[in-house]
């Protein structure tokens, strides 16, 4: 089970209202301007052309590149970086760097609101009201990113004024980049800077790395997350696993819910699990940390779960598949007469101290060619060759998420 399929365990819950599909870029819009006064429609598609680079570099992250527009270092802490690039507009774009961060949702959320508080006091009007205005989740070259534009209005009455808030955010090898334009329009403008100044950050796949795929996440149309998963050999030869998932999920117009996790696993070259750790930030707060364990003929757990501790041992003593093993197993199954196989999983976000018995089988549909019964859950999906997850359906009660494959590295079978 990839770490998209994994996440889809957690408890998700948004309220629905329709979506349009943007006409100026990727992103799903959430309101509709066709009530919105002239002037808002016409700034909101205006464009331009930012001519002028800059060659940036950040040697403390070993960044470097040409990122579109002039860029100017304003403030700098440890383990922090604060950049305005000028691009022509009455507001620059502003870039955060962080080295140490809750993740691609929380920070960004985090952000927005902070862009929020400065919009007040140099308007020096309250805010009177925000709405989710844009989302999206997709990649640039083999970095996946989150968006979320907020429109935003301070004052009352006549002395009213509005504004939007274009945020993007993308975690990179070694740290994190947050950009963000407070002006309407220059959707794309922002979006090509932004992207320039990720790929500053992005460095090439370690040596070491063999498979590394990445799942664009939606939840009744709406992009609202990512999963990412790198598979790298390790110096005893063993397989390193880590995986991350951002989401961003509007839960009414105006508010959203942000989670950010990361796991790091070891796996045997057959699939099997040799120990792992994994935690969760949910709404700007450590929701979960656990870490698993085989010690004394049993597998051993232990963590907490919103504040308690959590510390036991798994009743099932046998062997757990881990990420790579799902592949491996997949691609077996495809292979053999069998319809189906049964396996167990450490799964922390169903229950830390089980292990989950997962049911593989083979089906025939037009979208999937394999069901994945997780006890309450389940997903149907269409796995390619070696087994790699190429898109999926899991739906729950009136929600229906999809995972994509939208970036591959390599392939999960060892050099």
């Amino acid at each position: 089970m990839n770490s998209a399929v994994k996440t889809a365990l957690k408890p998700i819950s948004i309220a629905l209202f329709s979506v349009a599909l943007s006409p100026v870029a990727s992103a799903v819009d959430l309101i509709n301007l066709g009530d919105f006064p002239d002037w808002f429609k016409t700034s909101m598609v205006r464009e331009t052309n930012v001519s002028e680079t800059s060659e940036f570099e950040l040697t403390a992250l070993s960044a470097k590149g040409k990122v579109v527009g002039v860029v100017s270092l304003v403030e700098q802490e440890e383990g922090y970086w604060y950049y305005n690039i000028n691009v022509g507009t009455a507001s620059p774009v502003e870039c955060y760097v962080f080295t140490s961060f809750d993740g691609p949702a929380n920070s960004m959320n985090a952000i927005i609101k902070h862009n929020l508080q400065g919009a007040e006091a140099l308007n020096n009007k309250k805010l009177s009201g925000q709405f989710n205005y844009a989302i999206d989740s997709g990649v640039s070259g083999a970095t996946p990113y989150l968006q979320l534009d907020t429109l935003y209005m301070l004052g009352e009455g006549a002395e009213k004024v509005s504004g939007v808030i274009k945020a993007m955010s993308a975690q990179t090898a070694q740290s994190l980049q947050i950009c963000t334009h407070n002006e309407i329009g220059y959707r794309a403008t922002f979006k090509s800077v932004f992207e320039s100044f990720v790929q500053a950050f992005a460095a090439p796949h370690k040596d070491t790395t063999f498979f590394s795929p990445v799942y664009r996440i939606t939840i009744n149309g709406m992009p609202v997350g990512f999963g990412r998963e790198v598979y790298d050999i390790d110096s005893d030869g063993d397989v390193e696993i880590n995986e991350y998932s951002a989401y961003i999920i509007p839960v009414d117009a105006s508010s959203v819910a942000t989670s950010d996790s990361l796991s790091t696993s070891w796996s045997r070259a057959d699939g099997s699990l040799i120990n792992g750790q994994e935690y969760s930030i949910e709404n700007g707060k450590l929701a979960s940390e656990f870490s698993i364990s085989f010690s004394e003929e049993s597998w051993q757990v232990e963590g907490q779960l919103q504040g308690k501790p959590v510390s036991g041992k798994l009743e099932y003593t046998g062997w757990l598949l881990s990420g790579l093993g799902s592949y491996l197993e997949t691609e077996l199954l495809a292979q053999a007469d069998k319809a189906s196989e049964r396996f167990h999983m450490w799964t922390p976000e169903a229950d830390p101290l089980s292990a989950l018995e997962v049911t593989l089988s083979k089906i025939k549909s037009a979208d999937a060619n394999f069901k994945l019964d997780m006890g309450a859950l389940v997903m149907e999906f269409q796995a390619k060759e070696l087994g790699i997850f190429e898109r999926g359906t899991l739906s729950r009660g009136p929600l229906k998420m999809e995972l994509e494959l939208i970036h591959l590295h390599g392939q999960p079978v060892l050099p």
